[in-house]
């Protein structure tokens, strides 16, 4: 009787997708779909706003009116990359979902994946310096080293990063 060495199959997983509306979490939104999604996966696109231009806007303690303004902008933008992934699960036909969280995103993220009992957790790599991820932190970093399940950070495809 000849051994079978095909390798198993997996079965359906919960796979939470980190998402910040970037080229590269787009990136590893491909990725997954190209390399590992199988039928029967439950997918979990997170996305955790950090409201930048709200941020980084001199308007802020100026302002009040213009504070709103740009909120009401990042709104618009979110509710806008919601809706083009809502399409593309359904183009694609995956089980799946889009979720919003608050807070500080790998925190976040790591909340999500516990509370839905994920299986892996997929995020893109923004690529950043050794000097800046000093400064600044690394979402993907933070879970990388904190999260309870395997985490796979796809790299940036080189012409994103020209």
């Amino acid at each position: 009787m000849a051994d079978d060495f095909s390798e198993p199959k997996r079965r359906g997983c919960i796979v939470v997708i980190a998402m910040d509306g970037s080229l590269h979490s787009q990136h590893a939104l491909e990725w997954y779909i190209e390399n590992m999604h199988v039928k029967g996966d439950k997918v979990i696109l997170v996305h955790c706003p950090e409201y930048k231009s709200l941020v980084n806007s001199p308007y802020l303690t100026t302002d009040p009116s213009k504070a709103s303004e740009l909120a009401n902008e990042e709104e618009r933008k979110i509710k806008e990359m919601f809706a083009d992934w809502k399409e593309q699960i359904k183009r694609t036909e995956i089980d799946g979902c889009v979720v919003r969280t608050s807070g500080e995103p790998g925190r976040a993220i790591i909340k999500i994946a516990r509370g839905e009992g994920a299986d892996y957790i997929v995020m893109g790599s923004r690529g950043l310096g050794t000097l800046r991820k000093t400064f600044m932190g690394s979402v993907s970093d933070y879970i990388v080293h904190h999260a309870h399940i395997p985490v796979t950070v796809v790299r940036n495809r080189d012409e994103d990063n020209k």
